[in-house]
């Protein structure tokens, strides 16, 4: 993933070669990608309940503050071995990404980041005519990753998630004819979209300019 104004970096100075991370090779255990799924399953598995029918069962018996905290752990747990798992998968490649597609892996993931802010914000024209911004958002940031990396841990990490995210939103739209939630008075106001705009091309500068120390891959030359 490098934009066209770092193209010329991209065999210098803070840019990781394909086949490594932090300067060394990535380690061959092929175990490490069974971390990598049990997370991903958790994940889902977490953000699934209600349509698995288990969310009113668990409330019930636990209570909704130890069903709330257990849901957040497993969560925390799940993120934790997604990156675990990613970090130390052995480098299987399936396909070969034209780096012409890179500009384009920039683009969707300046749009993914304000679609991801903008589901985290007050009403918005963008949340009225999408819906589910957050969601889309994360069905965007699949693709773009996929645009950009061949390998099995990135296809079954981003394929995975953008899957499930693209499902969640059948899901949420196929049961909201069957709830009786009650719509949100507040109007929706450019000020949201304004703000989801400048916050997410913030997110987007900090995952530019962190992104090697983050996730071991580095996007830009830091000084």
């Amino acid at each position: 993933m490098v934009p066209p104004v770092f193209f010329t970096l991209r065999c210098q100075r803070g840019i990781v070669a394909a086949g490594q991370i932090r300067g060394r090779p990535r380690r061959k255990a092929g175990n490490r990608l069974l971390v990598l799924a049990l997370g991903l399953f958790l994940f889902i598995a977490a953000h699934l309940l209600r349509e698995l029918g288990w969310r009113d069962t668990l409330q019930e018996r636990f209570g909704l503050g130890p069903y709330k905290g257990l849901v957040s752990l497993a969560v925390v747990l799940s993120i934790t071995l997604i990156v675990i798992g990613k970090g130390n998968a052995s480098f299987i490649q399936l396909w070969v990404p034209p780096f012409s597609l890179r500009s384009i892996t920039h683009l969707l993931m300046i749009s993914s980041c304000i679609l991801v802010v903008a589901g985290s914000l007050p009403n918005s024209y963008t949340r009225e005519l999408i819906g589910h911004p957050m969601l889309i958002g994360v069905v965007v940031w699949g693709c773009a990753h996929l645009l950009s990396n061949g390998d099995l841990a990135s296809l079954l990490l981003f394929g995975t998630l953008g899957l499930w995210a693209f499902l969640k939103i059948f899901s949420l739209e196929f049961n909201k004819g069957h709830r009786n939630d009650i719509s949100s008075s507040r109007k929706a106001s450019l000020i949201w979209d304004g703000a989801a705009i400048v916050f997410g091309m913030i997110a987007y500068m900090l995952l530019l300019v962190f992104h090697g120390p983050l996730f071991g891959f580095a996007l830009v030359a830091l000084i």
